[in-house]
């Protein structure tokens, strides 16, 4: 007798296939949470050079300093990565006076200063990924998503090999460590790796759980449990932009979206 048989036999839809579907919709939630975390995570403000000495320019205001030391766009924004080598007093007079010389331009000397008024701090702020570094900002969402690409082999293969509760349980407790020492990292190749481990385990999570519900139903309400694993990836997603409102700060948002994992656990019983 197969399984999709006996499952007929003793019902296949019944009171603990519903209880198993929903407890396994906890970490499906948890999974976009992290998979578009780097919207929020490594997103750049608005910025431009730090100007040194600055309170030589008690008599300017703040408008004033920033328009004799950092050069203009033609659409009258400050550039984010050049500034005058000198201070350009003249501008005061006619500000559309823009020098066309760019031996008196220079890239930022002396790091740079944010628009704080949307988020409090990123990995953009905190390592400077801007500018020249700008290509490790986005590379923190390729280190993530090659883990995910291993940690799919990986746990593919360990969930049919040692069982899928087994794996489940090592997938979210390695989701809930990476997560919370990438949170905790000092230094951005520390992030780089703990970013990736993070992939890893939680992609052996969307492996997983997935399958597992599928299986435990009869055939007839296989497509009912995709769709309802899928609506709450879609509750994820909503969560996530809640959460990111609310928490601007880099390092405790990525707490915030990974303490759901602990409650996740629950779903192995």
């Amino acid at each position: 007798m197969k399984f999709e048989d006996l499952l007929l036999e003793i019902g296949g839809f019944g009171r603990f296939q519903i209880f198993i579907l929903f407890s396994l919709c906890l970490p499906r939630i948890n999974l976009p949470m992290h998979f578009l975390l780097h919207n929020f995570l490594a997103a750049t403000p608005r910025h431009h050079c730090a100007i040194p000495h600055q309170e030589a320019f008690v008599n300017l205001t703040t408008e004033e300093v920033l328009l004799i030391s950092i050069p203009q766009e033609p659409d009258g924004t400050f550039r984010s990565c050049e500034m005058f080598v000198q201070p350009q007093f003249h501008l005061l007079l006619n500000s559309s006076l823009q020098p066309e010389n760019n031996s008196i331009i220079q890239n930022c000397q002396h790091g740079w200063v944010y628009d704080h008024s949307q988020f409090t701090s990123t990995i953009s702020t905190q390592w400077d990924l801007v500018c020249e570094q700008r290509g490790l900002n986005q590379a923190t969402a390729t280190f993530f998503f090659i883990g995910v690409t291993v940690g799919a082999v990986v746990f593919g293969y360990l969930s049919d090999r040692f069982g899928r509760k087994a794996m489940l349980l090592l997938s979210l407790v390695c989701s809930v460590i990476f997560g919370m020492l990438s949170a905790a990292s000092v230094s951005y190749s520390m992030l780089a790796i703990t970013r990736t481990l993070t992939g890893v385990a939680l992609s052996g999570v969307s492996l997983i759980v997935l399958p597992l519900g599928m299986e435990w139903v009869d055939i007839q309400h296989r497509t009912f449990s995709g769709v309802l694993t899928s609506i709450f990836w879609s509750i994820g997603n909503m969560l996530l932009a809640t959460v990111a409102y609310l928490v601007r700060e880099w390092h405790w948002l990525l707490v915030a979206v990974t303490g759901p994992c602990l409650l996740s656990i629950v779903s192995l019983w």
